[in-house]
């Protein structure tokens, strides 16, 4: 019995997989999504960061409100302590013998007023130990200390020093680690101003929504000799009791290095906007520098425009 021939079985001779050629398409199309991806991806990053300082320096704010609640409406004190009672910075030196205005630790069995950071920490939560200097200086190190001040966007971790004694020059604070800087005409001791400078009370600022305690920063060691200082001070002069941010950066722009300071405005870390908190509490980011058409958010923070002089 004959049977009918069958042919060959078809079946699939392909392995299923891509060619080198599609997989070179895949491969390309990958790669331009993620070039279109990363930007934003970077910008949204960019934009967490910001908010995140933002939260960090409201929670400086409150901090400092809290310590004024306790100090008879007195912000911790920083800045150079200028014309001290006796020459020496002491709480009898910066006119605070009953010791209710500021915070004090013992430096070398004198007590001096501790650093900026110090004195607001102890209302996030964090308390350094105040019996010596040494002791001051260690805890200052710590992490749980440091990341209250650290802005996100900052890359490299800045430190400094925020008060500085009359005897000679002689005396520093210790340095602390802070991504912001200081209003030193709200809080410090000027010279040309002594009668009447606020030394951190709130009830002189008349602009509470406009002057601010601390801003997005930078050490102004303008010659590299350590002069490291995390302040922003007015111009010292009886006679400009009304300056801003610009007007601060205006002066120190095209100054000599000895007179220097325009390193203390970071232009880069929020891409050309600074964030600020103010003595009413509230925090806010302003652009920095743009065209005279544009809106140039310095002129908007005042540094000692806006206070009782």
């Amino acid at each position: 019995m004959s049977h009918p021939r069958r042919g060959p079985t078809s079946t699939a001779t392909g392995s299923g997989g891509f060619s080198l050629v599609e997989l070179l398409v895949v491969i390309g199309i990958v790669a331009l999504l993620i070039a279109l991806l990363l930007p934003a991806v970077s910008r949204a990053r960019e934009q967490a960061n910001a908010v995140a300082c933002l939260a960090a320096l409201r929670n400086l704010g409150m901090a400092a409100h809290m310590h004024a609640a306790e100090h008879h409406g007195y912000l911790p004190t920083a800045g150079w302590h200028w014309k001290s009672v006796g020459g020496v910075t002491d709480p009898r030196g910066i006119d605070d013998e009953s010791e209710r205005k500021y915070v004090y630790y013992i430096d070398n069995d004198i007590k001096r007023p501790v650093p900026v950071t110090v004195a607001l920490a102890k209302y996030m939560g964090v308390t350094c130990r105040t019996d010596s200097r040494e002791n001051l200086e260690e805890d200052l190190q710590v992490e749980s200390i440091r990341r209250l001040f650290r802005c996100p966007s900052q890359q490299f971790p800045y430190h400094g020093w925020t008060q500085r004694g009359d005897e000679n020059g002689s005396w520093i604070a210790p340095e602390e680690y802070s991504s912001y800087a200081f209003n030193e005409a709200l809080l410090g001791r000027r010279p040309a101003h002594l009668a009447t400078c606020p030394r951190g009370k709130l009830s002189k600022v008349k602009q509470p929504s406009k002057v601010f305690i601390a801003l997005d920063g930078r050490p102004r060691d303008f010659n590299g000799n350590g002069n490291r200082t995390l302040l922003v001070p007015d111009k010292d002069h009886p006679d400009f009791p009304e300056e801003t941010l610009y007007d601060f950066q205006q002066r120190t722009i095209n100054a000599p290095p000895s007179e220097g300071g325009r390193e203390l405005l970071d232009f880069v870390r929020h891409r050309m906007r600074i964030n600020a908190v103010f003595c009413d509490g509230h925090a806010e980011s302003f652009p920095m520098g743009l065209p005279p058409e544009g809106r140039d958010g310095l002129k908007e923070i005042h540094v000692s425009r806006g206070i009782a002089w």
